[in-house]
């Protein structure tokens, strides 16, 4: 970051008022253009250090001495004050990036949101985790830190291949990371029938893991496009019921169900076999904080933060600009 400062002298003008302004120039060019200490300038000019300090303010205060931050990193966090401004959340936090692709979208906002995360965890606390790209990349950005008393539970059903589940779940690696308990909903993600779903989610096992779920105290999640949507990344969609829920009004997918422009569930039957948690119920969980980004997803991002769904939101500065549009 580079500071530069601008100190007016104000030469030739003679004031005879309360405000010593000749000594507080003077202090403002031995502070800013020659960089002593305030302790040096007060032994240099004999006055205290604490007047020093006053003088600096005051110049400060009077437009006498100017500030400005010559950084790209300005524009970020002005950014992020207008996305907690417009969507009532409690923080935001937008980086730059420069990504050709998803991937490395999701690797620079993942290594972005891996200081925010940790700045939300602590002993005694339940963690719940969705899925996704993104998710697995933040994860990989943290360091080992145990934790005491500390739980780590999958938002969502299991992803039904191995292969899938190396790329997209970060659960287990997150609950290493902090020597959590791991726990698992004990259902797929998408049932083959929506009587399956019902029979699964009546099983004590099953009511058991969700209820500590819902009892989380931080929820830690991201959003998918159409085409980015981890469940139709791995097959579990059919392209059929794929285009069906599209032309139903789907705009992305958000902890497992498919939304239309209001965040709502789309009246779609693939809906009905999702092992998953709606927005309406999600929202019962203290601190929710959505880590997600890229064009594809400005849809589906602004009907959720419009509804309040999360509390706390990572994302990148072309995302924030087109979710403030």
């Amino acid at each position: 970051m580079n500071n530069s400062t601008t100190v007016d002298s104000r030469a030739g003008h003679v004031r005879h008022d309360e405000w010593p302004e000749q000594l507080a120039v003077r202090v403002a060019r031995c502070y800013y253009d020659l960089g002593m200490t305030q302790q040096q300038i007060a032994q240099s000019l004999s006055i205290s250090r604490a007047r020093v300090i006053r003088l600096l303010s005051e110049c400060r205060d009077k437009g006498v001495v100017t500030i400005r931050i010559n950084s790209p990193i300005v524009e970020n966090l002005e950014l992020a004050d207008a996305l907690t401004e417009k969507y009532k959340l409690n923080a935001a936090d937008v980086c730059l990036s420069n990504a050709d692709d998803e991937i490395q979208l999701a690797q620079q906002v993942g290594l972005a949101a891996g200081q925010v995360v940790l700045r939300h965890i602590s002993d005694d606390i339940t963690i719940g985790l969705g899925w996704g790209v993104t998710l697995k990349e933040m994860v990989a950005q943290l360091e080992y830190s145990p934790q005491e008393n500390v739980a780590v539970v999958a938002l969502l059903g299991s992803l039904t291949r191995r292969s899938a589940i190396a790329r997209f779940e970060a659960t287990t690696q997150l609950a290493a990371l902090l020597d959590a308990e791991c726990l698992y909903l004990p259902a797929p993600i998408v049932c083959d029938s929506a009587n399956t779903r019902l029979l699964l989610e009546d099983q004590p096992l099953f009511k058991d893991i969700h209820r500590r779920v819902l009892k989380a105290d931080l929820a830690i999640v991201s959003i998918g496009g159409m085409d980015s949507a981890t469940i139709r990344q791995v097959g579990l969609v059919s392209s059929r019921e794929y285009n069906s829920v599209r032309k139903a009004g789907a705009i992305g997918n958000f902890l497992g169900f498919y939304i239309d422009n209001d965040g709502a569930l789309v009246k779609h039957s693939i809906n009905e076999r999702i092992i998953g948690i709606p927005g309406d119920t999600f929202r019962s969980i203290p601190k929710r904080l959505m880590i997600s980004a890229g064009k594809n997803k400005v849809g589906a991002l602004r009907a959720v933060l419009s509804q309040g769904y999360v509390s706390d939101f990572v994302t990148d500065q072309q995302t924030a600009k087109a979710l403030l549009n």
